[in-house]
């Protein structure tokens, strides 16, 4: 079963969740109240899903592009503190506030997404198995998207260490070679569409394994819509 949404919605509400059953809410660069979270779970239908981007700070650094804007009306010294999974006070605050947010929402998917500037080297291991090994979970469970081609050969192994989804690009990575389900983030460019051979590779690539795919080009909605006719009602939600 593939399941096929949008990160953020990119049309109303009402008509999103008329057309499509999952959404990956755009929240990485800013959490909004608590209060807009319960609003946004209100309006989830019966059998709908969402998964929730992890806040950026705990992942990106001030000189990372989506660093949230937040985050940079601190000190400094602070913002130095912040992303590479660092054990440090600015990161706990950013993860238990997504923490707070993924349980309001009620979300079973976090997702975090490392920029290219985060790559491997001992430090930056040390720092991201510290992370997820203490990062308390409760029933969610934690994707993780890497950057760059350095993490080909050791996404993997990270994440079956500490019990993580590789999310990966579909249109340019293999899939993970274990997991108890694929979550697929295809990147086109924003003004792009997905044509007909980069739907074909999205179908292919999840085999018989449960998928979500979350798409965040301009032409999102339309192009999931168009995805789930071509898939048919027997492989889609």
């Amino acid at each position: 079963m593939i399941t096929v949404g949008c990160a953020g919605y990119p049309i109303g509400r009402d008509r999103y969740w008329r057309s499509l059953s999952f959404v990956e809410t755009d929240t990485g660069k800013g959490l909004p109240r608590l209060e807009t979270f319960a609003a946004w779970r209100a309006d989830i239908p019966k059998g709908g899903e969402a998964s929730l981007q992890a806040l950026r700070a705990i992942s990106h650094g001030p000189e990372d592009r989506g660093f949230p804007a937040s985050f940079r009306k601190l000190p400094k010294h602070r913002q130095a503190l912040c992303g590479a999974f660092r054990e440090s006070l600015e990161v706990h605050e950013a993860w238990m506030a997504t923490k707070a947010a993924a349980e309001t929402l009620g979300a079973k998917i976090v997702v975090f997404e490392s920029p290219p500037s985060f790559q491997p080297g001992p430090d930056r291991l040390r720092d991201l198995y510290r992370f997820f090994k203490s990062a308390s979970r409760g029933k969610l469970t934690f994707v993780w998207h890497p950057r760059g081609a350095e993490w080909a050969s050791l996404g993997d192994k990270v994440c079956l260490d500490l019990g993580l989804i590789r999310a990966f690009d579909p249109l340019r990575q293999a899939p993970p070679s274990k997991g108890v389900f694929l979550y697929m983030r295809p990147v086109i460019g924003r003004m792009g569409t997905l044509g007909v051979d980069n739907m074909a590779t999205i179908a292919a690539a999840s085999a018989d394994i449960p998928t979500y795919v979350a798409l965040s080009h301009r032409a999102s909605f339309r192009d999931a819509e168009r995805l789930k006719e071509l898939l048919g009602p027997k492989r889609t939600k």
